[in-house]
């Protein structure tokens, strides 16, 4: 995503992944309506004046400044770490799983 100015389309990634890299989106259409989008997500509608007053909004100076404050709702990209923080802490020797033998064997019904 280094090299782009924005995702365009209707795919989740703009969504989820766009905001933790502080690159605008253009959500075209109704694909991803009812998700929670970060503030960097211009949603339009599938027709030439709504792409077209979208990236223009894009390019804004507004915009632009939105973005270099842009929180994403779906966390700030940093996940991997926290797991490896967590799981430093936990003493994984004393988890062991416990396996049950249970003997089935034919009843002959006497």
């Amino acid at each position: 995503m280094q090299y782009v100015d924005a995702v365009v389309g209707n795919s989740s990634s703009g969504i989820i992944e766009a905001p933790s890299f502080k690159i605008g989106t253009i959500d075209i259409g109704d694909r991803q309506k009812g998700r929670i989008k970060a503030k960097s997500v211009i949603d339009c509608q599938p027709d030439y004046y709504s792409i077209k007053e979208a990236i223009k909004k894009l390019y804004s100076r507004e915009f632009k400044e939105i973005l270099e404050n842009i929180k994403n709702p779906y966390g700030d990209g940093q996940a991997s770490e926290k797991i490896i923080d967590v799981l430093k802490k936990v003493r994984l020797n004393d988890l062991k799983k416990v396996f049950y033998y249970i003997d089935i064997t034919e009843d002959d019904g006497k």
